[in-house]
């Protein structure tokens, strides 16, 4: 038994019409199974469903048969009806619907496979519906799911009201973002360390401070479609809605766009650098980017407890699990000092080779004038998007008009692309001078507040990818971007 808003019959009336029909065919129902409020569409999501398979499976053979008030009611998807079927048949448990008797022979058959493919096609057919309603939802400024940090609802039909002292920490956390250059573990870990949780009484992490700030809800907008939790990825720009909310924004306009220009200078840094953890979790400043020349991986920092001292050391982490055989110890001072040297010889006016990210911040006019295009493109893929939402063009016109703007936006793209490396070498020497200016913060901190691992960590980060440790040479490669 299981219930849908759309279905005429309630769990109760199912129940009584199958003890109905156990009496009339001298059947004794032992156990009814229930999955109320649940699809039909994914039997592994039906806890019910699969307690009554495991029941039928099990050797004591407690049922003979399986009764459902319509065939829907065991599945809804017709690959796993027939998968399920064929299991329960090899058990000698049979499948009968109560209100859709099947002739008897291979007729049965069809017509049952007949019943499954109805069944699957109306749950496609309700699942678009309820898609587009949905959507037009969205469009119009309602809001569907939970509520994020920040806000509350008192009833379904409410329009979301600001919780005070959550909206004090979602500020708190867009000027944290804001002041520590965008990095989200280092906020995670203060906020942590604070003993400060999120709505749902879970520590924070980067993911979800990422999430936090990426959300548009926070300056009044409604995104809906953002991701696919059949698939577990994103969605596209050009399938996500965002419009404006019914709500109060937490979030200031200025503060938002900070944050999404750091959220995106800090995403092209990530793809160059690799995955790297935040500052604010690192035993020292040269932790997670100090590495070992014989297998590439990170030099751990710890201290050689004596009598009297302990002594701070740097050594190759995967040397104690017997991965590398090299032993790249180095003791942290000399570290330290090495480092520093190396970084005033980088600022003595030699040349550096460094890769250097893709340009996002200079633009020359045809540039931005492609860019421009490219939003105008934007705006009419989600007009013609509605007008299909809405019911005015139909699926074929849709495709059609979404082919012929993928075409144009291809080639605008490719025009961008010849534009944008056409202002590559006037670019190089301001983005070679950025980088001296950067090395010469690291010096004057780790020179005049050597305590503050935090911040030169911080610093020494925007344009040092790794430096790499060959202990047999007693040399130091730094890697730049």
């Amino acid at each position: 038994v299981s219930t849908h808003m759309q279905e005429e019959l309630s769990p109760e009336a199912q129940v009584r019409l199958l003890k109905e029909y156990a009496s009339a065919n001298n059947m004794i129902i032992t156990q009814v199974y229930q999955d109320l409020g649940i699809s039909g569409t994914k039997a592994l999501k039906r806890p019910g469903f699969q307690s009554m398979i495991a029941d039928c499976k099990s050797k004591k053979h407690p049922y003979d048969a399986v009764l459902v008030w319509k065939f829907s009611r065991f599945a809804r998807n017709q690959e796993e009806s027939i998968v399920y079927k064929s299991l329960l048949k090899k058990e000698n448990v049979d499948v009968v619907s109560v209100s859709e008797p099947l002739p008897d022979g291979f007729i049965g058959s069809l017509v049952e496979r007949i019943f499954e493919w109805m069944d699957e096609y109306y749950s496609i057919r309700l699942s678009g519906e309820v898609k587009r309603g949905m959507a037009q939802k969205a469009l119009q400024g309602g809001y569907q799911g939970r509520m994020p940090l920040g806000y509350c609802k008192k009833s379904s039909a409410a329009i979301p009201s600001i919780v005070d002292d959550e909206a004090m920490l979602i500020r708190r956390i867009f000027h944290m973002y804001i002041e520590k250059k965008g990095n989200p573990s280092d906020i995670a870990i203060i906020l942590n360390k604070e003993g400060i949780r999120n709505k749902q009484g879970h520590i924070f992490d980067a993911k979800k401070i990422n999430y936090i700030i990426n959300n548009p809800f926070y300056i009044g907008k409604i995104r809906w479609n953002y991701y696919n939790s059949s698939l577990k990825s994103f969605n596209t720009d050009n399938d996500i809605i965002i419009a404006d909310g019914k709500h109060e924004p937490i979030i200031d306009i200025n503060t938002w766009e900070q944050a999404q220009a750091l959220y995106k200078l800090n995403k092209e840094k990530y793809k160059l650098r690799g995955r790297r953890r935040g500052n604010a979790g690192m035993k020292h400043w040269l932790s997670g980017i100090l590495r070992c020349s014989e297998c590439g991986g990170p030099m751990t920092y710890g201290k050689n407890a004596g009598r009297n001292v302990s002594v701070p050391f740097f050594q190759c982490s995967r040397r104690s699990k017997g991965r590398c055989t090299t032993s790249s110890y180095i003791n942290a001072v000399k570290a330290e000092q090495t480092v520093l040297n190396a970084l005033k010889e980088i600022t003595s006016g030699k040349k550096i080779n460094y890769k250097k990210p893709g340009i996002s911040e200079t633009d020359s006019e045809t540039a931005s004038l492609i860019k421009l295009e490219l939003a105008k493109l934007d705006s009419r893929e989600k007009r013609i998007k509605e007008a299909y939402i809405n019911g005015i063009d139909s699926i074929e016109e849709y495709k059609e008009n979404k082919l012929a703007m993928q075409k144009q936006r291809n080639f605008l793209n490719s025009q961008l692309e010849k534009a944008m490396s056409c202002i590559q070498n006037v670019v190089a020497a301001g983005y070679e001078e950025n980088i001296h200016k950067s090395i010469d913060n690291v010096i004057q901190i780790i020179e005049t507040r050597p305590e503050a691992y935090i911040d030169i960590g911080a610093a020494l980060n925007e344009h040092v990818s790794k430096i790499v440790y060959n202990k047999k040479e007693n040399h130091m490669t730094f890697y730049m971007y």
